[in-house]
Parts: structure tokens; C-alpha cells; sequence
């Protein structure tokens, strides 16, 4: 007869060939010197009562691939509202703290903006109009998303110093190139009060449709021989003084992810031993759950591998990556 603790064991050595696969969300975000847990897709769905957030529901930590769907605004579910507002001040850093990132899975990191025009636990994103507040793409051979990795997965934010006070939803996004012509997008959204004196507002010129910003962007095949750089999709930030976001440490939020997660995510699942099987399953929630019981833990560890399954089509684009990063690391050798 099963045993907790083995029933357990079970189900992550169910998962673990999946968990490998894994990308990322937003697992917290610091703001006004405050950490707010974000959506935890994997743990959240089965509490009772389901917590109340700043970051909008993700469904999992899959990608968004039509850009022509609003669910490429604040991902699936996301237009719908959270139940909670984090507060900052105009001037200050937003540290969007991911659980972890592929580190072939390159591409840009971007923010934006959206007044709620109201309660933002009562906004619904999907016909908004957003801002830029910083972007990065690729520069001196380098991708924003490698930036974000070796800076502990964190991206941090400026939030413009002269923006009007109000209530904004905040969208930190990811876009991943690996895979030639089908971009994978990966954002995430947060509800925001925002202080100060500010009297800015966006232009016409400034505010962009999401969807719609995507529609006619071209995204390069970055494995090519021909690549050499890449334009950022989108206007360019608004207001004087902004800029650029950072991969640059800020405040280090207080959250419970696992130092393990700063490893990478495609070791073979062949070759993974005992403890790297646990290594993943912290990595996805399993045994960060906040869940009390065995059976909790392996409604997430399921939760978890429907949604790796998911995204299967990285392993191939994986595999490609390496095998090309090798070959080209020869032929300097030999030269």
C-alpha cells in the first residue's frame, strides 16, 4: 500500500520527464519596497480560498503563439481582474521576479502600461491601450532574456517619474525566438496604484492595441547566419527619461522560490538523479506547494505536466540550438 510520502515520489517521477521542459512566469514582483507573491498557476487554482493576487491568473507557464489573440495582452484568463493592488510611487523600481527561464529560449524583454481608468480590480484589459516604459532586445551579441537569467531571473521596471498618479495595470513580457517563425510570447500582468505628483499622460502617438502591436512584426530566424541584429517590436517608450528596463539586481524580493531554479532547465531527464528530480519539482511548485497533504502535491505535480506537454515543440528547437552553438564553437577552435 502506498505511502505519502511514496505516493508523492510517484507522481513527480511521473512528471519529471515533462518538468525539464518547463519556461517561466512571474512568481512575485517587488513593489514600493513591498514583495506580493504573483499567480502561482500550479498551487493557487486548488486552495480553499483561492488567494487573492496582484499578477492576473496565467494558466500555466506555457506561451502565447497568435498574436492576433487578446490573450497575448495578459495571457489566458488575464483581461479578467485580480484581487488585490500593489502601490508605488512614480520614480520607482518594479522588480518582476521569474520562477525561471530556458536559457535557449531568446528573444526580447519588455514593459508597458495602462491606466485602469478606475479600479483595476475592476478593469478589463482587452481593449486597452498601453505605453511603453522600457525595452531591450539583442546588443553586443547578447539578449535581453540572457540579461534577465543572469541577474537571478528578475527584470526591473522604472515607472515613469512624471506619470499622472492613478491605477495601471502593469505587463511585463517575455518573447521567445528559438523556434523560426513562430515567436512564442509570454506575458504577464499587474495591478498597480500609483503615487506622486506627476501630471504626464501618454500621446496618441505613445499608446499601442495589444493585440494588435505584434500584427505585422516580421521576427527574424536568430539561428540564421545572416542575423546580426534586431529592431524591438513597438513604439518606443514613452515620456522623456524613460528607457531600457534592466536585468540589474533591485531590491531582492523575499520569495520562496528555490535557489535551484538558477540552473538551467534542459538537463536530460535520462541523466537526472534523485536529487535532481526533487531539484525540478521544487522548481515547478511541487515541494514549495503550500498544500498540506500528498494528494494537494500531486494535483500539482498533474497541473504541472499537462501544461509542459503543452509546449513540447521547444525540445526539437532545443536540440537544434545546442547542437549549432557546438558546431560553431569547433569551427573557432579549428580556425
Amino acid at each position: 500500500m502506498f505511502t505519502s510520502l511514496s505516493l508523492f515520489a510517484f507522481a513527480v517521477a511521473l512528471v519529471a520527464p515533462s518538468t525539464v521542459n518547463a519556461h517561466g512566469y512571474v512568481h512575485s514582483i517587488e513593489a514600493g519596497g513591498k514583495n506580493y507573491s504573483g499567480w502561482l498557476p500550479f498551487t493557487d487554482p486548488y486552495e480553499s480560498p483561492v488567494p487573492k493576487r496582484i499578477v492576473r491568473k496565467v494558466p500555466d507557464d506555457g506561451p502565447i503563439l497568435d498574436v492576433t489573440s487578446s490573450d497575448i495582452a495578459c495571457n489566458k484568463g488575464g483581461e479578467s481582474p485580480a484581487g488585490l493592488v500593489a502601490t508605488a510611487a512614480a520614480g520607482s523600481k518594479i522588480v518582476f521576479d521569474w520562477l525561471s527561464w530556458p536559457a535557449d529560449h531568446l528573444g526580447p524583454v519588455s514593459t508597458y502600461m495602462t491606466s485602469c481608468d478606475g479600479p483595476c480590480t475592476s478593469f478589463d484589459a482587452s481593449n486597452a491601450k498601453w505605453f511603453k516604459i522600457d525595452a531591450a532586445g539583442y546588443s553586443n551579441g547578447k539578449w535581453a532574456s540572457a540579461q534577465l537569467i543572469d541577474n537571478g531571473f528578475q527584470w526591473t521596471s522604472t515607472i515613469p517619474s512624471g506619470l499622472k498618479p492613478g491605477n495601471y495595470v502593469i505587463r511585463n513580457e517575455i518573447i521567445a525566438l528559438h523556434d523560426a517563425n513562430q515567436p512564442q510570447f509570454y506575458p504577464s500582468c499587474a495591478q498597480l496604484s500609483v503615487t506622486g505628483s506627476g501630471t504626464q499622460t501618454p500621446s496618441g502617438s505613445e499608446l499601442v492595441s495589444i493585440p494588435g502591436v505584434y500584427n505585422d512584426v516580421k521576427f527574424p530566424d536568430i539561428w540564421s547566419d545572416s542575423f546580426k541584429s534586431f529592431t524591438i517590436p513597438g513604439p518606443a517608450p514613452a515620456f522623456s527619461g524613460s528607457g531600457s528596463g534592466s536585468g540589474a539586481s533591485g531590491p531582492a524580493p523575499s520569495s520562496t522560490k528555490s535557489s535551484a531554479t538558477a540552473s538551467s532547465t534542459h538537463v536530460t531527464s535520462a541523466a537526472a538523479s534523485s536529487a535532481e528530480v526533487s531539484t525540478t519539482a521544487r522548481s515547478t511548485h511541487v515541494s514549495t506547494s503550500v498544500h498540506t497533504s500528498a494528494t494537494d502535491s500531486v494535483t500539482s505535480s498533474i497541473a504541472t505536466s499537462s501544461a509542459s506537454a503543452s509546449t513540447g515543440r521547444c525540445k526539437s528547437k532545443a536540440r537544434r540550438s545546442m547542437v549549432k552553438r557546438h558546431v560553431s564553437h569547433l569551427a573557432k577552435r579549428h580556425r
